[in-house]
């Protein structure tokens, strides 16, 4: 008599774990992403620092008029208010175009930069406009724009030598915030052709970006596979 054979029980089947090529197009879309909120969410203390400026702009107007009224000269530092203004229009192209930069390191040259290191670099650029219009109070609106770009990009610098692993690297931020300052100045000093002075820095950048990425296959970066220089 044949003895009955117990039934077969299967191992339970965990679920597959996501590949390396899922989990680096999930990284890569996961910081553009990350980067645009970041963007985003900067705007608030912009927000704030533009509502200290209106604020400091009406109680200096108020102390104007009441020493004109008393016969007394008073300085106006309206201008260095009317810059800290007109730049902060131009902030989100700013943080853009710094954040791209450190995105196209992480990506090119396979590095690896944590969500605090974007952050504490957006606070750094944060810094220019509330620097700008402390110093736009004390120091003619020239003065205190260089001292105050001079300030941010000096922290920013300095931190891009750490976190980028080179002084090369640390180089070219140091060229990039120097031109992106130079033009916005000359951009907010050319008020009859801010648009057009806007607008061709745009498509620059854009341009800069292309070329730095002319030769990325995205594809072959999404699926793990090493990208030739």
């Amino acid at each position: 008599m044949e003895t009955a054979q117990p039934p077969f029980l299967s191992a339970p089947v965990s679920p597959a774990a996501p590949s390396p090529a899922a989990r680096r197009r999930n990284t890569v879309t996961i910081k553009l992403i990350l980067i645009a909120a970041f963007i985003l969410l900067l705007q608030l203390p912009l927000g704030l620092i533009n509502s200290l400026r209106q604020e400091r702009s009406h109680t200096n107007e108020a102390a104007v008029l009441a020493r004109s009224a008393a016969g007394e000269y008073a300085p106006t530092p309206f201008e260095g208010y009317r810059m800290v203004e007109r730049s902060l229009k131009y902030s989100v192209l700013v943080l853009t175009l710094v954040f791209t930069a450190f995105f196209l390191f992480e990506t090119l040259a396979g590095l690896r930069l944590h969500a605090v290191h974007y952050g504490l670099v957006g606070g750094a650029m944060c810094l220019f406009y509330l620097a700008l219009l402390a110093l736009g109070e004390v120091l003619p609106p020239g003065a205190a724009y260089v001292g105050a770009a001079g300030a941010s990009s000096l922290l920013i610098i300095l931190y891009s030598v750490s976190i980028l692993h080179s002084y090369a690297r640390a180089g070219t931020i140091a060229a990039l915030l120097a031109v992106e300052h130079g033009v916005l100045y000359v951009v907010l000093r050319m008020e009859s052709y801010a648009l057009l002075a806007g607008t061709a820095t745009l498509f620059a950048s854009l341009a800069v970006v292309m070329f730095c990425t002319r030769n990325v296959d995205w594809f072959a970066r999404e699926s793990g596979k090493e990208i030739p220089a």
